[in-house]
């Protein structure tokens, strides 16, 4: 993989001396106009403040005694910087989120100068489905639904892609890092998805997507965790870590919209290919969820994802939503101590956007599992979950 990024590399660097070299403008006077300099950059962030109550499978002690924790769910920081027309960058960091200090999020160069694609190098979020794809800061939930244990996050790699009004598409290659869920680095992966929105006017879209991802562990141990959406609960699934070969990973979504009404459901599977063939394991995740807005207002879809939200209203917008999620094994073999796994979760949610930069949500939760937790002990749990969310 080495020998590939230090090529990306290369690739980048030639692009951007012929970007520059065809330029129609001066790209070095643009650079050293003292008057328009600073207004290449973009500075934003976002914080989430979390208050969490939780109860049953959701505490480590399985008690039905409420459990009360508070955290700072996100705190980010990002600078943006755009040089030319052609050229861009950004870099975000993570600041005091878990147990490390801060963590590099973000971290690439994008050129827009060809017709036929955008192309980007560095670290980024892999292009898999509607839900992961949209910025945690425009999702309906305070969590992402239990589809999200199959997320595949951010990775260093190269990207290809294009959106349009109707339609997106993104190529990328990247490398295997080790992460929460991958115990050392692996080889290559490569990703890709494709969305096609055959109605998108300003408040009615239909939304039709599919990805599929490939990625070459090298025989590093892989390992499932689930919290079922409560961030500073449990990680009641952990499966065992297996030797593997390989993953896929593939998914199918589907959302739609008219006025404050709106739909959104995915299905994804994840295949575990082991060292040990008797190891291999698959699982599937899946949800649907309706939004409906109390006022006039209505989810803002653009290019394959979900956007920020404006209120129609200076006294804001209000929200009621639900969900029901599903996580459950296909195929386990040797890899945990059950042969079958499931968890569904229903969460109710209520939103308040006060403004485009300040959000308020409350959702509460209600999770049920089979082949976690072993005989005589409880397999529910039930949770009630606050977010204070400001964007700077």
């Amino acid at each position: 993989m080495a020998k590939i990024y230090g090529k990306l590399v290369q690739l980048t660097a030639l692009l951007a001396i012929t970007s520059i070299t065809y330029a129609d403008d001066d790209a070095f006077s643009a650079i050293n106009n003292s008057g328009n300099f600073w207004q290449k950059f973009d500075v934003d962030g976002r914080i989430n403040l979390d208050a969490d109550h939780f109860e049953g499978i959701y505490r480590a002690d399985n008690l039905n005694i409420t459990q009360k924790e508070t955290e700072t769910r996100r705190a980010r920081l990002s600078l943006k910087f755009s040089p030319t027309d052609n050229w861009s960058s950004k870099v975000q960091v993570a600041i005091h989120e878990g147990s490390d200090d801060y963590q590099l999020k973000d971290a690439y160069i994008r050129y827009e100068g060809f017709d036929f694609a955008d192309i980007k190098i560095g670290k980024s979020k892999e292009p898999f489905g509607l839900e992961t794809t949209t910025s945690s800061g425009n999702t309906t939930f305070i969590e992402r639904s239990l589809a999200s244990s199959l997320s595949l996050g951010r990775s260093k790699g190269l990207n290809f892609s294009k959106s349009k009004r109707n339609y997106s598409w993104s190529l990328g290659a990247y490398q295997v890092d080790e992460d929460g869920n991958i115990k050392s680095e692996g080889d290559n992966a490569y990703t890709a998805r494709i969305t096609f929105s055959p109605v998108n006017r300003d408040n009615s879209y239909q939304h039709y997507g599919i990805a599929y991802s490939q990625r070459d562990l090298l025989g590093a141990e892989y390992e499932l965790k689930s919290n079922g959406g409560v961030n500073s609960a449990l990680d009641f699934l952990d499966t065992r870590n297996i030797e593997t070969t390989s993953l896929e990973q593939a998914g199918i979504e589907v959302a739609w919209g008219r006025g404050a009404l709106s739909f959104q459901t995915e299905y994804q599977q994840l295949n575990i290919n082991a060292v040990d063939s008797e190891k291999n394991a698959s699982y599937k995740a899946y949800y649907g969820q309706l939004s409906y807005f109390l006022t006039q207002d209505h989810r803002p879809y653009k290019k394959g994802r979900f956007a920020n939200l404006k209120p129609s209203s200076s006294k804001g917008a209000w929200e009621l939503a639900i969900r029901h999620g599903v996580l459950q094994s296909i195929e386990i073999g040797n890899a945990n101590k059950n042969t079958d796994i499931e968890i569904a979760s229903t969460t109710l949610g209520l939103n308040y956007y006060l403004n485009k930069r300040f959000k308020i949500m409350l959702n509460a939760i209600e999770t049920d599992t089979t082949g976690i937790i072993e005989d005589g002990i409880q397999t529910e749990g039930s949770a009630v979950s606050m977010r204070i969310q400001l964007k700077i």
